[in-house]
């Protein structure tokens, strides 16, 4: 019982410590970058939904090509995530984010590629809202994903979330999205809800 108690704590100071940073990540590079052009509400709203598919993107390549990879240093926290599912100490190994200082390379490594993109495409009013909506993105994808390991209730729509990625620890070869599988359909791992895994 203790065990699993201090699993717990850890567990939610680490998930605790990469929410504030990825808002630090989002809302400091978005404030400045509006403060420095006019931004209108739809550049604010078309970068909002490019920011909250390219982290679905991200998460599942990220989860598929980095955290699957064989005798990879980024997979090897995430084989003790599949491999403590179910024991005491699951609650310590269940953010997808080891630190609070990969979350600021995962902004380094995507923001430089989007302002560069939206630079040459000439769309860098969308910057803004891209920063925030990958900091929706990484902060509600490590909630849920909290949520279904740790049995916790699950956002209206999502209860279907718990058995879809729950699937992905039986089979880890699939089903790399944890709770909205968009990339996992596009790329073929989900058929309208089927796995096209074996069961």
């Amino acid at each position: 019982m203790e065990t699993r108690e201090t699993a717990t704590r850890y567990g939610h100071s680490k998930k605790r410590n990469n929410a504030l940073a990825a808002i630090v990540c989002g809302v400091l590079p978005a404030a400045w970058l509006a403060m420095h052009a006019r931004i209108t509400w739809q550049e604010w709203l078309a970068g909002l939904i490019v920011g909250l598919i390219w982290g679905n993107a991200f998460e599942y390549t990220y989860h598929r090509w980095l955290l699957h990879r064989p005798r990879s240093p980024l997979g090897a926290g995430h084989h003790r995530h599949h491999a403590y599912t179910g024991t005491p100490q699951e609650a310590e190994h269940v953010a997808l984010i080891s630190s609070p200082l990969n979350i600021v390379l995962l902004y380094i490594i995507n923001g430089l590629p989007a302002l560069l993109i939206t630079r040459l495409t000439g769309i860098e009013g969308i910057v803004p809202g891209v920063f925030v909506g990958w900091m929706l993105y990484v902060i509600l994808t490590e909630e849920i994903h909290w949520r279904i390991h740790m049995n916790g209730r699950l956002p209206l729509g999502l209860q279907f979330a718990r058995a879809y990625h729950m699937r992905h620890h039986d089979t880890p070869n699939g089903r790399y999205n944890v709770f909205l599988p968009l990339f996992d359909f596009l790329l073929g791992n989900t058929q309208f809800g089927k796995s096209k895994l074996p069961v």
